[in-house]
């Protein structure tokens, strides 16, 4: 049963198959999008429902700043999750569902 709906972005295809392959494993878990650039996150934001997004590592380099502040201006409620490159897969699903439930980090 899907209980979470995400989008994942990143900047290499190598990583974001990578993420996609590690999360697709979950059956809590639908991924809805994948984007490997910042303007294809942005479409895929604004025009599929989801429950949150993951931010991979390279993409958080290079475009964290204006990610963060559009994702947040435009979507004031969106739930946005950040992985950062050691993390392993527990540590990427404690975070989706902390994010997801709203737990304390």
């Amino acid at each position: 049963m899907v209980n979470t709906k995400i989008i994942i972005a990143e900047s290499g295809d190598i990583m974001l198959n990578g993420i996609f392959e590690l999360i697709k494993e979950s059956q809590q878990i639908e991924v809805v999008g994948k984007a490997l650039k910042y303007n294809q996150l942005c479409s895929l934001v604004e025009q599929v429902p989801h429950d949150l997004v993951v931010l991979g590592p390279m993409i958080n380099d290079k475009f964290s700043h204006q990610l963060m502040g559009y994702l947040v201006n435009r979507f004031p409620n969106i739930k946005i999750v950040q992985i950062n490159l050691d993390d392993d897969i527990k540590i990427i699903m404690d975070k989706i569902e902390r994010v997801t439930f709203n737990l304390e980090v």
